[in-house]
């Protein structure tokens, strides 16, 4: 292996060394007697290497110039919105050639003039949308010329036509140095890139050359956005007037037979998988339907993990236009009605498709609409009459419990086995998205809910109360995206349900008070809290969850802990003490503690766990002397 000299000029080009290395180099060799000879050659090899080190950071500099330039010409192929690519363009060009100020002006081409649209590093207002005269200012000049322009100075430069606008708008953001390309389509100039120096700075050719390629991918960019919008607008022009005239046109047979077919089912009630097997067996190829999020509703074919890709990027660029698309032998038809997107049916074509079979798909895609909205709809009603039974179910005294049981088996709900209530809020507001997952929550699970007070109430069935409402908790805060904090409670017959309610929740008030925001509990994890709070005080059962392990081990072992922890919490919590007034060796009130730790549990200590402890040893205190003898 080759190893390179440390002092040599071949190793600072490695190591990208400044200049005053390279004279030190030649220095050295001075100072170190070196010969005539020897130093004209390393002088010749300085000016090699200084060369070659201008030759590399020429290379890096186009380099990273390239780069950014494919960033931009990606970045703007992705963007649809005209100010944000006219924003993108501005900030690329002032990183591009490191300057103070870029901002690019359009070409109005019903008044003749240009005006800036956007800037990059503007430090006045004066700047936006500001109009130039065709001809006037450096912009004006390359819109009317067609060729790039570059000025050192500009208040110098006496070629320049100048307006008192525009000289204040110089002055304000103290430009000197200025250059500008134009944007062309088809030779048009539509607008002008311009970059500049807060001070004498020349822009060199190379500068100009690569504006002026940032200009051209940005001239696509904007005509693209232009054509897009106008686009849509045309789209949405053909649409009402395809809706206008539509009861007028004659289909061909074939497509007026499908089109009875699909009236009848949806007459008849059938789902959307009807829809598209009716569609396939006339089309040739499968028919798939995507939901609004990409997903895959149905198929009358297998679809494999790349078609289901294919398929939801077909049909995001079918509902982003809002028509009918044609691709790839692919045909989308956006399921678009006045309020809703509801996805698209998209007919994966074995053969080329013509009219026909589009306009078939299209009256495929009007009934798997209508399917569609019709099950929504009366999935809400569902949920409002479900809602309205819970309403009434949360009433202290439920009236005709008969039937409100016989309701909610219409409804396809057992009242009986609907066991866990669950009382949930939130910091943000229930936005009408969280009513609706909240409704296909209690629906999906055979249970209940409504908005009552404030707050989502949901009556779900299932053994594990507390699993339950965990899982439903979750899932209402994904949906609302803001922490939920939700109180529950078990009803343990239909006639608690509205017991269960306030219950469920007081322990939702209780956390929030407690500063506990996004937690779940129910009475129990509250601990001494949900014990004072509950309307049914249950002190036995939070003294057996407290202290019960020690409890149970004195009665097996007749020994004396629970008196030793009573001791011990009584002298803040000092072991000398304690063995003082116990009249044991401190390292038996040691070991007795060590055992009420294997008991407890190691928080046990800890200032909210031995609060708990001390109100359970009092309470069982309290019951042992109210306990007849």
């Amino acid at each position: 292996m080759t190893v390179v000299p440390e002092d040599s000029f071949l190793r600072l080009l490695l190591e990208d060394a400044d200049v005053d290395a390279f004279d030190a180099l030649v220095e050295r060799a001075r100072a170190a007697g070196a010969s005539a000879e020897r130093l004209a050659h390393l002088k010749r090899e300085r000016a090699v290497g200084l060369r070659l080190r201008e030759l590399l950071a020429r290379h890096r500099r186009n380099e990273a110039e390239l780069q950014l330039l494919n960033d931009t010409a990606n970045d703007l192929a992705s963007m649809r919105d005209l100010d944000s690519i006219l924003q993108a363009i501005s900030d690329r060009a002032r990183r591009l050639l490191d300057c103070d100020l870029a901002y690019i002006s359009l070409s109005d081409r019903d008044r003749g003039d240009c005006y800036i649209k956007a800037a990059s590093g503007n430090i006045s207002g004066l700047l936006h949308e500001l109009r130039l005269p065709r001809g006037t200012g450096v912009g004006g000049m390359v819109a009317r010329t067609g060729e790039p322009y570059s000025v050192p100075s500009y208040m110098e430069d006496e070629s320049i036509i100048r307006t008192p606008e525009i000289d204040r708008t110089v002055i304000a953001e103290r430009i000197d140095s200025l250059v500008g390309v134009p944007l062309k389509i088809k030779q048009e100039v539509i607008g002008v890139l311009l970059a500049a120096h807060r001070g004498m700075r020349a822009f060199s050719g190379h500068d100009i050359s690569a504006l002026a390629m940032l200009g051209a991918h940005a001239a696509v960019a904007i005509e693209n956005a232009r054509l897009l919008t106008a686009s849509r607008s045309a789209v949405e022009d053909l649409r009402v007037a395809n809706a206008t005239i539509g009861s007028h046109i004659k289909d061909l047979e074939r497509a007026a037979d499908v089109h009875e077919r699909l009236t009848k089912l949806v007459l008849q009630g059938r789902g959307v998988d009807d829809v598209a097997q009716a569609t396939a067996d006339v089309l040739p190829g499968e028919v798939v339907v995507v939901n609004e999020h990409g997903g895959v509703v149905t198929a009358t074919g297998a679809v494999t993990a790349t078609d289901a890709q294919e398929l939801a990027a077909v049909s995001a660029r079918a509902r982003a236009s809002g028509h009918t698309l044609v691709q790839d032998g692919r045909c989308a038809v956006p399921l678009i009605t006045e309020s809703e997107d509801l996805g698209a049916v998209v007919l994966l074509g074995q053969t080329p498709i013509g009219d026909t079979d589009r306009r078939i798909l299209e009256r495929a895609a009007l009934a798997a609409s209508l399917v569609l909205v019709t099950r929504r709809r009366v999935a809400e009603a569902q949920a409002r009459v479900g809602g309205e039974l819970l309403a009434e179910l949360l009433a202290s005294e439920p009236h005709d419990l008969d039937l409100l049981q016989h309701r909610a088996r219409m409804l396809g709900v057992d009242l009986d086995a609907c066991r866990t209530m669950i009382v949930a809020q939130t910091d943000g507001a229930f936005h009408e998205g969280v009513h609706t997952m909240t409704a296909a929550l209690a629906r999906r699970q055979r249970g209940l809910a409504t908005h009552h007070q404030g707050a989502v109430v949901l009556l779900l069935p299932g053994e594990d109360a507390t699993a339950v409402a965990h899982a439903a908790v979750r899932e209402l805060a994904r949906a609302c995206h803001h922490p939920v904090t939700a109180g529950t409670a078990r009803a343990t017959h239909v006639t608690r349900i509205a017991a269960a309610h306030a219950e469920a929740a007081r322990c939702m008030r209780t956390l929030l008070a407690l500063d506990r925001v996004g937690d779940i509990a129910d009475a129990r994890d509250l601990g001494f809290v949900g014990t004072l709070f509950n309307g049914r005080p249950d002190v036995p059962s939070f003294v057996r969850a407290t202290i019960g392990p020690v409890m149970d081990y004195d009665r097996a072992h007749r020994s004396e802990l629970l008196h030793t922890l009573e001791v011990f919490c009584a002298n803040n919590q000092n072991t000398r003490n304690t063995a003082q007034i116990l009249h044991l060796h401190a390292n038996t009130v040691t070991q007795r503690l060590n055992r009420i730790t294997q008991l407890l549990g190691e928080t046990w200590r800890q200032a909210d766990h031995l609060l708990e402890i001390q109100i359970a040893l009092r309470l069982l205190k309290v019951s042992q002397q109210e306990t007849p003898r």
